[in-house]
């Protein structure tokens, strides 16, 4: 074998292991599967969701949602059993030690009071003092909402609370309108009215447990983009 020879295998060499450091990042991060979770009720709003999926899509992360009660879900992310959690309001993230949020907003849900009696469809919140009220448990919204009120429910999940609804067991529940609406339309049976005033409206955050603190950089950024419409990302993510 010629030294020419030597050199040229020396030189093959060389540029397949430059290749291989060059391509297994994007195969690795390809490969790359987190587990968020998110509140029951946040199941029925595909806008967050496509949004987060097309921009976790672009660095070729794909998600699993696991949907839980809202004291639950946020505590699988603390205790870093999951990667983080798909939408939560701002103040959650002030109460937590091992989540950080992504300071993009996803979405903004407009708040509405939901009733069994046309009659106080139109109320407002200062008008609410007599009537027994309840929200979805580990909403801090809807806590912080009604925390003035004298007669306030806390309830496991949003079809329990408008089940309640149902059974005369409550007079107004407090949720988004997005699940809201679509919660009313599948339990209240012509029975349950949507308030006619915007109590507020609520902007919602994705977090993610800290070990992926190096992430938030790039979601904030393609969150943005995506939000404007400055960027399509083609890429399916399986759910």
């Amino acid at each position: 074998m010629t030294i020419n020879d030597c050199l040229q295998k020396l030189l093959w060499a060389v540029c397949f292991v430059l290749s291989l450091s060059i391509t297994l990042p994007d195969r690795a991060a390809s490969d790359t599967y987190f587990k968020f979770t998110a509140v029951e009720g946040m199941r029925h709003n595909m806008e967050g969701l496509r949004l987060l999926r097309e921009a976790y899509g672009a660095i070729g992360v794909q998600f699993s949602v696991l949907y839980l009660t809202p004291n639950r879900s946020i505590q699988e992310v603390e205790s870093g059993a999951a990667d983080g959690e798909l939408l939560r309001i701002r103040q959650v993230g002030d109460h937590f030690t091992e989540i950080v949020r992504v300071e993009i907003p996803v979405i903004s849900l407009p708040i509405y009071a939901y009733t069994n009696d046309p009659q106080l469809a139109g109320l407002g919140l200062d008008e609410m003092s007599r009537f027994r009220v309840g929200y979805v448990a580990g909403a801090l919204f809807a806590q912080r909402m009604t925390a003035k009120l004298p007669d306030v429910t806390p309830v496991e999940s949003l079809d329990m609370l408008f089940k309640m609804l149902v059974l005369d067991r409550l007079d107004i529940v407090i949720a988004a309108e997005n699940p809201g609406d679509t919660v009313m339309q599948a339990v209240g049976n012509g029975r349950i009215y949507k308030g006619t005033k915007r109590l507020r409206s609520v902007e919602f955050y994705h977090y993610l447990n800290r070990r992926h603190r190096a992430l938030v950089p790039r979601i904030e950024l393609l969150l943005t983009e995506l939000k404007e419409g400055r960027t399509q990302i083609t890429r399916t993510m399986e759910r």
